[in-house]
């Protein structure tokens, strides 16, 4: 659940961040550019103050790195990488890593252009600390790579023989994109086998396939992998799975993987009306606490199946919130690796001159039992000790533990 601030001069939603502390006055002999960033900059602080929700964080220390920090603005030329810098300082005096700065939002490509580009067509997280690899969580269908057999699970440890490393994560991705028809050489490796080079001529790439479902070999359940590109559209294809997994014969259970699902676009409302319905938990703001109702829908017979959710460490944002939700309602045994804990309810806030925008955490999602999840993450009931990267998807332990708690007596 996204909401947004902008500042729209005369509105109550934009006047209503000012009710506490006076905005400071811009000074009337600075440039006009430093004028804008200084309001930018205030217009930022105060939608922090009003809505972050860590209410304690936002201290006499805080206000001490603002005051600083817009003194720098004021007394500098304008410099945009100055400016940014001292957003970033105010939110890294948060210590939340859910706080970001994001850049403008861009306008909706046309149909059939959305994203496209020129590379080797992998879907990858980043490399963490402790962990040197770029690990392939989706293989777009056609692409240079799904031609060249690397599939998810894959992790790809060196880029024209230079390693890939945690320290250089922001540099990798270009590496991996280029002009079409030209190559790169990856080295790659598959759980439980040697490493390999594969070289890849790229070539435009669209970033999308599918959603992936079948009946589980030798069972009566269905596996629904939504795409985690096409978020937009996870409910309806969801709902079309599942009506053909029924169209025979209705499923014995349905074992739902959202182990690379991650972000805050993840239909959450939507996704919950397929398998629940009523109040199923509620969000905790500064200030109130507010219901989740659930208008549910059986959609051959979603509100009654057996449920199984995968999670993995990769699972993040209202994905986890589903996960967590269903679990204290006893509506789904979720199966896995414990998540990453970056779970709220968010607003984001678009600077009226830059049209940067500022991701604020706003609210707790609470589940029926009083749990939170968010900065401790959904421990699963089926927990594994198996991660994405440690297996093959033909040699998968999550789905074989959520058919064995689908089918137990």
């Amino acid at each position: 659940m996204l909401l947004t601030l902008t500042a729209c001069v005369g509105s109550p939603s934009f006047s209503s961040l000012f009710n506490r502390r006076v905005t400071p006055a811009v000074p009337v002999d600075v440039s006009p550019k430093v004028a804008a960033q200084l309001r930018d900059f205030d217009f930022a602080v105060q939608s922090l103050r009003e809505t972050y929700l860590n209410a304690d964080a936002i201290n006499d220390e805080w206000q001490t790195t603002v005051d600083a920090e817009r003194l720098k603005i004021a007394q500098g030329d304008g410099d945009e990488a100055r400016f940014v810098e001292s957003l970033q300082k105010i939110i890294a005096e948060l210590k939340d890593e859910e706080v970001i700065v994001l850049p403008p939002a861009q306008s909706q490509p046309s149909s059939g252009s959305s994203g496209a580009y020129s590379g080797i067509g992998v879907l990858i997280d980043l490399p963490q600390e402790g962990k040197d690899r770029l690990l392939v969580l989706a293989v777009y269908p056609d692409s240079p790579a799904d031609r060249a057999g690397i599939k998810p699970h894959d992790a790809i440890i060196a880029i024209e023989g230079e390693p890939v490393t945690f320290a250089k994560r922001n540099e990798l991705i270009p590496k991996l994109r280029g002009e079409t028809g030209s190559k790169v050489t990856v080295t790659v490796r598959t759980p439980g086998q040697p490493s390999r080079d594969v070289t890849l001529t790229r070539r435009p790439v669209e970033p999308r396939s599918p959603i992936s479902y079948k009946r589980l070999p030798d069972t009566n359940i269905g596996y629904i992998a939504p795409n985690p590109t096409q978020l937009g559209t996870m409910r309806a294809d969801t709902a079309d799975a599942l009506r053909d997994l029924s169209a025979d014969r209705n499923v014995d259970g349905v074992v739902l993987d959202l182990r690379i699902i991650r972000g805050n676009e993840f239909p959450l409302d939507e996704m919950l009306s397929l398998f629940a319905n009523g109040q199923v938990g509620t969000v905790q703001t500064r200030s109130k606490k507010e219901k989740i109702e659930i208008a549910g829908k059986s959609i051959a017979g979603s509100q009654e199946v057996p449920l199984a959710v995968l999670v993995s460490e990769l699972t993040s944002g209202q994905a986890e919130a589903f996960a967590g939700l269903l679990q204290d309602l006893g509506r789904a045994q979720i199966v896995g690796t414990k998540t990453s804990g970056q779970i709220a309810q968010f607003a984001t806030a678009t600077l009226p001159s830059s049209r940067l925008r500022i991701q604020i955490p706003t609210g707790d999602y609470i589940g029926v039992k009083n749990n939170s999840w968010r900065g401790k993450g959904v421990t699963p009931n089926i927990l594994s000790e198996s991660a994405w990267e440690d297996f093959t998807a033909e040699d998968d332990p999550h789905i074989r533990q959520a058919i064995d708690v689908l089918t137990a007596p």
